[in-house]
């Protein structure tokens, strides 16, 4: 592989998306989130005679949730976010076009997990359970030998929506053996002027929750050498770890703001009101940000990947020195992007436009991938059998899928992403403060088909859209109504869609959400907790996405 390579209808009513607040199920903490495979109702074939284990690659598989590749200056970005990264990666291969299968966290999760697609595997926004009868990449390793373990700070990457599949171990800053460091963590990070959001009253009340507390990457580091030094085993191991700094509210340390901005940005940073209300009426046009109070949200958001590019730093230099890094395949990759103000758009729902869906990619493995850039399309998803390969284990039986491994990725493709579930609650939390706002607009599904050098997104409700992302990056002229090439794409994404391998099995029932479940989802800002004598839930003002 050289230097430079340039090389591989629709949902239903939008009403019925209303009632994804009571399909937001399976979301409640354990008091450990540590599960061991025997304890899964799936029955796992017998461990597959592949090579002998020595001779198997670890794998250490890194997601920056919620980051999008422009901001990183490892893609062009002018600030220095990620100059640690830049210098690591001159050993590795950079992607320099990749995209996402989805916009939020349960669907792209999912399909990185699965190889397919959302509307394949079918975990989004109404159904965020990861269904049984999938085959997690994780899974495959597990089977053929490999120790598998996973630390994730987002509380949907968990055991409550089944995301644990295929894990020996898994733990989450919120477990009780690191609740109180974690809350430490977050609380050190906020300054007493912090008045960005109602994360701060959160963390000094008493009843404090634990979903409260991602932004926490330092004890990822230290859990996964705790869980490496504890293993005792020559076993390969399988590592999944997921950081939340990038995530909303954005609270990083005020040095990681005085590296990209200006000494006013970081004052105004921690006045302008950026809690889920003002938010959400922004996206719904029912209020504004001016621009400066745009341009500061911004570079907020380029200090959370300041931070990431120095814990990502000093995870690498831990492993390395306790001998963890020889024989290992390193990935860094996101699952979804996030708005900073495009389309007058905040957080990362309702659209598959790029800020959402251009990813990083960055694989170490001088083995098989030579250091360079490589501006072929891929996917994050690719991951599954990119992984699968390098280890010499086979996909699941009768996997098929438009994923592709790395190693053998076309010169030209055509992708698909989706947004395959509206999130509700938001529309009722600012129909309360606004009670003209008309959600309808938002209330609809999405499909978009990257090909060449044109993008379509296909809308249930008839509203589809058309760009040339080369000349258009920003995608700011929609050509759906004067170009041919719309007809062309939207012939090619139903065939596409026609032919999706749509695992069997059924999603999972509605049922009403316990009390336990809704103290989480207010948590998450999914809805306003009732009083405890109310059976009503009001979407509202804190919140993670699906």
């Amino acid at each position: 592989m050289g230097a430079r390579v340039h090389t591989r209808h629709p949902w239903g009513d939008a009403a019925v998306l209303l009632a994804g607040l009571l399909l937001l199920t399976l979301t409640v903490c354990s008091d450990s989130d540590r599960k061991e495979s025997a304890d899964r109702p799936k029955s796992d074939p017998p461990v597959e005679s592949v090579a002998s284990p020595a001779s198997r690659p670890n794998v250490l598989w890194v997601v920056w949730d919620t980051v999008r590749a422009d901001r990183m200056s490892l893609y062009g970005h002018s600030k220095p976010t990620t100059p640690l990264l830049e210098e690591w990666a001159k050993g590795a291969r950079v992607y320099d076009d990749c995209t996402s299968t989805a916009s939020s966290t349960t669907p792209s999760h999912a399909a990185m997990f699965t190889g397919l697609l959302p509307s394949e595997h079918r975990a989004n926004n109404q159904h965020s359970h990861l269904d049984d009868e999938l085959t997690t990449v994780a899974e495959r390793f597990q089977q053929t030998g490999y120790q598998t373990y996973l630390f994730s700070a987002n509380p949907h990457i968990s055991s409550t929506e089944n995301f644990q599949q295929g894990f020996d171990v898994t733990e989450h800053p919120w477990d009780p053996q690191y609740f109180s460091e974690a809350l430490e963590i977050v609380r050190g990070k906020i300054s007493e002027r912090d008045r960005s959001s109602d994360l701060p009253q959160k963390l000094r009340d008493a009843k404090s929750k634990p979903w409260n507390i991602k932004a926490c990457g330092e004890l990822t580091q230290r859990a996964a050498l705790d869980w490496l030094g504890r293993r005792g085993s020559t076993q390969p191991f399988f590592m999944f770890l997921n950081y939340m700094e990038a995530h909303r509210p954005f609270i990083p340390e005020e040095k990681y703001r005085r590296r990209v901005m200006t000494p006013q940005q970081v004052d105004r940073s921690y006045e302008i009101d950026r809690s889920w209300i003002p938010m959400w009426s922004y996206c719904f046009r029912m209020r504004e940000y001016s621009s400066e109070e745009l341009e500061v949200m911004a570079a907020t958001y380029d200090a959370t990947l300041a931070e990431l590019d120095e814990l990502f730093h000093n995870l690498l230099g831990a492993l390395e020195a306790a001998g963890h890094l020889e024989d290992t395949i390193i990935v860094l990759t996101s699952d979804h992007g996030e708005h900073l103000g495009e389309h007058h758009l905040l957080d990362h729902q309702y659209t598959l436009y790029n800020p959402v869906l251009r990813m990083p990619l960055v694989v170490h493995y001088p083995k098989r991938f030579s250091p360079g850039r490589d501006g072929r399309p891929v996917v994050n998803f690719d991951l599954f059998p990119t992984l699968l390969e390098l280890a010499g284990i086979d996909p699941p039986a009768g996997w098929t899928s438009r994923a592709v491994s790395l190693l053998s990725a076309p010169e030209t493709r055509s992708r698909v992403a989706e947004y395959p579930a509206a999130l509700a609650p938001p529309f009722n939390a600012v129909q309360m403060q606004y009670p003209d706002f008309n959600p309808r607009p938002w209330q609809r599904t999405l499909r978009a088909l990257l090909s060449g050098d044109y993008k379509y997104i296909w809308a249930s409700d008839g509203n589809h859209e058309l760009y040339n992302v080369r000349q258009d990056p920003a995608e700011l002229q929609n050509l759906a109504g004067r170009s041919a090439q719309a007809e062309r794409l939207a012939a090619e994404l139903e065939a596409i869609v026609k032919t999706m391998n749509r695992p069997a099995g059924a999603a999972q029932p509605t049922r009403p959400l316990s009390r336990e479940e809704l103290e989480r989802l207010a948590a998450l800002g999914y809805v306003d907790l009732p009083s405890a004598s109310s059976n009503a839930a009001d979407p509202a003002d804190d919140s993670d996405e699906q």
